[in-house]
């Protein structure tokens, strides 16, 4: 009888462990228009490195077609102007296509609140 108590015990213990298992979501990291300007303006005045560059750039933005456009588009940049140098990780040419991308997210925030 002990043996057949210790087996339903366990057997209880290893499917409750499943079930939670099944039951946890994974943690999704969802990036703000917000915070995606604010990485924007720290790679722009040269207070970003070049882990907050990556941050910025390798999570899809799935949550927001228009994110993840600029996001691709900073894989562009990047591509050609990417220097990672300190403290600008990136051409003046780069930095430019920055501003043009951060200006533009902007006007699109405005338009969005009005």
């Amino acid at each position: 009888m002990e043996i057949f108590i210790t087996l339903l015990l366990s057997f209880a213990a290893f499917a409750l462990i499943i079930w939670a298992f099944m039951h946890m979501r994974t943690p999704r990291f969802r990036m703000s228009r917000e915070q995606f300007v604010k990485g924007l303006e720290d790679v722009i005045a040269g207070q970003a490195d070049d882990n907050e560059w990556r941050v910025l750039t390798s999570y899809p933005m799935r949550h927001d077609p228009e994110l993840e456009r600029l996001r691709q588009e900073c894989l562009d940049i990047e591509k050609s102007e990417y220097t990672g140098a300190s403290p600008y990780l990136f051409t003046e040419a780069g930095i430019e296509r920055l501003r043009v991308m951060r200006r533009q997210l902007l006007t699109d925030n405005t338009d969005n609140h009005q």
